[in-house]
């Protein structure tokens, strides 16, 4: 049985919102598993780090992702896209208490007189900053 044009248009066009969900989504995914990549804090032993990666001394940081301020969790981020929809918005959230002066750093003197000048990890913009490569590399795969 031959489809009609309109029948023919409207599964091009559920195609293409499959096809755009499917970048956005995996796009996103793209930049949390970044974001999330543990690396080994320097107060357990680190001589130095890679921005871009989430410092791990415990596992308070990576564990506080909220996404849309439901339970924080190191996956969160993968139950939240599970349900997107072309147009939703998202917010993601580290909630450590420390988790803003883990991304840009900080530098000042403590009680004890100790000076800090901790560059930031930017484990959050460095792999944001990456979002339209991850877009054009997740486009490629549907447009084949």
């Amino acid at each position: 049985m031959t489809k009609t044009f309109a029948a023919q248009i409207q599964d091009f066009a559920d195609l293409t919102k499959r096809n755009m969900r499917h970048v956005a989504v995996e796009a996103i995914q793209d930049v949390m598993e970044a974001a999330q990549t543990p690396q080994l804090g320097i107060t357990k032993g680190a001589t130095s780090f890679v921005e871009g990666k989430i410092p791990v001394a415990e596992s308070d940081l990576i564990n506080s992702l909220s996404v849309d301020g439901g339970e924080a969790s190191s996956d969160a981020y993968v139950t939240a896209l599970a349900g997107y929809e072309l147009g939703d918005n998202m917010r993601f959230t580290w909630t450590a208490e420390y988790a803003m002066r883990m991304e840009v750093g900080f530098t000042g003197i403590d009680e004890l007189g100790r000076e800090y000048n901790q560059p930031g990890r930017h484990y959050v913009g460095a792999n944001a900053a990456r979002f339209e490569d991850f877009v054009k590399q997740r486009a490629a795969e549907v447009s084949k």
